[in-house]
């Protein structure tokens, strides 16, 4: 076997996924082999004795590597976080601030990461080349992420992520991995036959298969004549990744991705890292019933429009699901689970009282009276298919339509940004959300609207009524509120937009009231009731 064990000493590891944008805010977890390769062959270029070691040695070693999938021993504790910051750009003669986000794992201090090839044996020349690039690596991912590397031959305990063929099982993670060199000739075979099949059929005059052939090949250059797709393994991996992006390669040809298992003990645990720095560890592994998203653009929507907020949300996450239309009607109906879309095989509303399907909370979370995150809540849980679509959620936007005045004007489209911060339970995100805190007493962040006529027990049986087929702890300490203070200005209930923009359902209660509820103990959020509740109104924040 040949393995080779990384050590971060600022304890983070930053690397963005093939295919994702740095502010997606996510990290490849655990280092892909395709990753790893390529810092070998960069470590050779830049720092590898050349004298001593050619680059058939180099290729020798790529190739042993590239043959086997190898497996994992990844330390436990492992915290998924981020930090936010402006950044300055200069724009003319004035800078404009760009919103960034910085997604890295924390590692524990003196955690290991041990990868092993357990098919690989090298001997001689290319194992002593092996350890010398191996000492030479200073950071695998991002040029933040300094790392120590070193060479092993024996590894203590059973691996906890490899390859699903080999029977392992737990928490599913594609990795992109480096083809064999016998795959690589293969495919690319495969990918000039194709451009040549094509540059046939678009010529409009007769080339011999030769000229097609090298036409094709020359098509494969990116900018600057650069070959994306040499002959070779050990040149294929070395392609500058900025090379590949400007030929549009929505993979590199040299790779593939390959489905791996992970023991659900060392799955990252998620942690919000704001100003203070604050850490969160995560809790028991189970599945995750919240997403929480950040929220970035200007001006940001007001909490006072939460509930239009909360429809576009759904409908973003919707539309990562797709939609089936009727031929005869031409309507269309979401391809959602019902957890998401609200709505069983018949396309007619889920009616549990328990209201098992999503939640769609904007969030205040500094109390400045504008929305800077959305909790996604989900009590049932969310399994892969779902977390996998509302990863992909990047932005939303709202039309506000054509002016009355003039019908001839454009419509105006506000657009923001998302960053998942992470799935997790409701007592991960605890310290930093008042919607998903833990108290006795809860307060209206938004009015509390009856879903149906008000009986004679007013707002107050109403709630209690709610309150019972939830689940929650009956509560006899139900107050009214004449106002809140939103960004530390008093509002009124009909200072918020309480209408839902879509669907046909009655609505009985048009004007709310503001409600605070003590339970007996302390009760852990969220906590949304009413009418409009999955979109934003009826919202409490834990006091």
């Amino acid at each position: 076997m040949f393995g080779l064990a990384f050590r971060f000493p600022a304890g983070r590891y930053h690397a963005t996924p093939w295919g994702r944008n740095v502010n997606e805010a996510d990290v490849a977890w655990p280092p892909e082999p395709w990753r790893i390769l390529r810092a070998l062959i960069a470590c050779y270029w830049r720092k590898g004795d050349r004298d001593r070691w050619s680059k058939d040695d180099l290729a020798r070693l790529v190739d042993a590597l590239a043959e086997d999938l190898p497996v994992y021993r990844l330390p436990e504790g492992a915290i998924h976080a981020h930090t936010r910051h402006y950044m300055p750009i200069r724009k003319g003669k004035s800078d404009s601030r760009t919103l960034i986000f910085d997604a890295f794992l924390h590692l524990p201090d003196g955690a290991e990461v041990k990868i092993v090839w357990q098919g690989v044996t090298l001997e001689g020349n290319v194992l002593d080349l092996a350890k010398d690039l191996a000492s030479g690596m200073g950071y695998l991912g991002r040029a933040e992420s300094w790392t120590e590397c070193r060479v092993i031959t024996e590894v203590d305990g059973d691996p906890n992520c490899s390859p699903v063929e080999l029977g392992f099982r737990g928490e599913p993670r594609r990795l992109l991995v480096p083809r064999s060199a016998e795959a690589y000739r293969v495919e690319r075979h495969r990918l000039i036959m194709q451009q040549t099949d094509r540059l046939r059929k678009a010529s409009r005059r007769k080339l011999t298969e030769r000229a097609l052939h090298k036409k094709a090949v020359g098509s494969f250059r990116a900018r600057g004549g650069v070959d994306t797709l040499p002959a070779s393994l050990l040149d294929a991996l070395a392609v500058d990744t900025a090379d590949l992006q400007n030929r549009k390669w929505g993979q590199p040809p040299a790779a593939y991705e390959a489905v791996y298992v992970r023991d659900p003990a060392v799955d990252p645990g998620v942690v919000s890292r704001s100003a203070d720095r604050s850490r969160r560890h995560r809790t028991e592994r189970r599945l995750p019933t919240v997403a929480r998203y950040l929220l970035a653009g200007r001006p940001r929507p007001r909490i006072e429009d939460a509930v239009k907020i909360g429809e576009v949300m759904r409908m973003a996450a919707l539309s990562k699901f797709g939609w089936e239309t009727d031929p005869r009607t031409g309507k269309r109906f979401p391809l959602a689970p019902w957890r998401i879309s609200g709505r069983d095989s018949r396309n007619r509303p889920v009616r549990d009282p328990t209201h098992p399907h999503a939640f769609w909370l904007p969030e205040d979370a500094d109390d400045d009276g504008w929305i800077d995150h959305i909790v996604v809540v989900i009590a049932g849980g969310m399994d892969e298919e779902i977390q996998s679509r509302l990863d992909r959620i990047t932005r939303i936007w709202l039309s506000q339509g054509r002016s009355q005045g003039n019908p001839a004007a454009e419509s105006k489209t506000d657009e923001w940004r998302l960053a998942l911060e992470g799935f997790g339970r409701p007592e991960d995100f605890a310290r930093s959300s008042r919607l998903l805190g833990c108290s006795r007493r809860w307060r209206s962040i938004t009015p509390f609207l009856a879903s149906g006529h008000l009986k004679r027990a007013g707002y107050r049986g109403e709630v209690v009524r709610l309150l019972k087929r939830r689940g929650f702890e009956k509560s006899d300490m139900i107050t009214e509120l004449p106002e809140i203070k939103v960004g530390g200005t008093p509002r009124h209930t009909l200072s918020f937009h309480r209408f839902r923009s879509r669907g046909h359902e009655r609505q009985w209660d048009s004007s709310g009231t503001f409600l605070e509820i003590e339970f007996p103990t302390a009760t852990q959020g969220s906590l949304a009731l009413g009418y409009a509740s999955h979109f934003g109104l009826g919202m409490f924040g834990a006091v």
